[in-house]
């Protein structure tokens, strides 16, 4: 009956109160004036049921924590409300100014380095080169994950902070300023 016509299938009274009849005493017991409804009374027809085990209402249901979420300095650009916090806004920063930076993007990929396109070096002949892109929130993260700087041409990072980066670093934070 529960099935049919309840809020609820069987499944969560029976796996916090282990039977409908339990389920349905304790509910008898809380909500004494609510006898003779007719939602308590499709729970279970036994009334009167021995011994009834009550859960304690100090334990919570086991649910997974939400996992506190970060946001950076409040930015406005472009509708990208707040500035990135790690490398895959970096990603999408890049991928909203990448044209207007003289960037074709031919590939973005989970394998270093990152991305794989061309660069346009002179405007007035309209040439460009192949470029080995890399996305890191610091520059100093390329270091730190060990990538090598020969397989790179360009560090794209929110934040430049390797003095003595080997790669060329192109830190959006700055460029954006002037877009």
């Amino acid at each position: 009956m529960v099935n049919a016509k309840g809020k609820f299938s069987e499944r969560p009274y029976r796996a916090r109160w282990k039977s409908l009849n339990e389920a349905f005493l304790i509910a008898k017991k809380t909500f004494p004036d609510s006898l003779g409804s007719p939602q308590l009374e499709q729970l279970g027809p036994n009334a009167e049921t021995p011994k009834v085990k009550i859960v304690p209402e100090t334990i919570k249901p086991s649910e997974p924590k939400r996992k506190r979420v970060v946001f950076g300095k409040p930015i406005n650009f472009r509708g990208l409300r707040f500035a990135p916090v790690n490398e895959q806004g970096v990603v999408y920063l890049f991928g909203m100014i990448s044209q207007e930076l003289g960037y074709l993007i031919e590939s973005i990929r989970t394998d270093y380095p990152d991305c794989e396109g061309k660069r346009c070096f002179d405007k007035e002949n309209n040439k460009w080169e192949h470029v080995q892109i890399e996305f890191e929130y610091r520059s100093s993260n390329f270091r730190e994950h060990g990538h090598n700087p020969e397989q790179c041409d360009v560090i794209v990072c929110w934040e430049h902070d390797w003095e003595d980066c080997p790669v060329e670093v192109l830190e959006i934070r700055s460029v954006i300023k002037y877009i």
